[in-house]
């Protein structure tokens, strides 16, 4: 919270991200000589395709596509799907033989939420949190995604369990954490 730092002591801690590229990256790397970062995403050029392989291209969380600034772009939605939109406007221009600058990525922000009730904003100038950040937060999720009924499914399945108080995600805590280390214990 601004300069005050806060310490939380816990006995476990438990990252369940993930830290590897998916396998096709791999396969991609051995069928073309295209090189892998360390997490085993694919080193893209500017446009996005598989070096000496103008044709192939990688997109989302499995291509190593970096900002102007050098940076590593994120392997987050919003990332991807402005790669994609980009590569087939590329295919496009090409089918008429007509180029495309690099790809860049333009980010419109971050949102992110933290329980019920609660998440962050981060816009730009535009910083936000609590419980109407979380709302749009909402908003924006069932805006993009994809046919009218996974909206409606998606909307009736999170205002079931806001209503019925069921947790959305599934984490181990209270209780749960003895059984989880029993049955750590037991297979180890």
């Amino acid at each position: 919270r601004g300069d005050q730092e806060e310490v939380l002591k816990a006995r476990t801690v438990l990252w369940a991200a993930g830290v590897r590229a998916s396998k096709m990256g791999e396969l991609l790397a051995n069928k073309t000589g295209a090189q892998l970062d360390r997490a085993g995403r694919v080193m893209v050029q500017p446009d996005l395709s598989v070096p000496n392989h103008p044709n192939i291209f990688v997109v989302g969380d499995l291509a190593h596509c970096t900002s102007p600034d050098g940076k590593l772009l994120p392997g987050v939605a919003p990332v991807a799907m402005q790669e994609g939109q980009y590569v087939a406007k590329l295919i496009k221009a090409r089918l008429k033989e007509q180029t495309l600058g690099a790809f860049q990525y333009k980010d419109s922000g971050n949102l992110a939420v933290i329980g019920r009730n609660a998440a962050v904003v981060n816009m730009g100038k535009l910083k936000f949190s609590g419980f109407p950040a979380w709302v749009l937060w909402l908003f924006v999720h069932i805006y993009y995604l994809i046919e009218f009924d996974n909206k409606l499914i998606v909307m009736t399945q999170w205002a079931w369990n806001y209503l019925t108080h069921q947790q959305g995600a599934r984490l181990i805590t209270g209780r749960d954490v003895e059984k989880v280390q029993s049955e750590l214990a037991r297979t180890s």
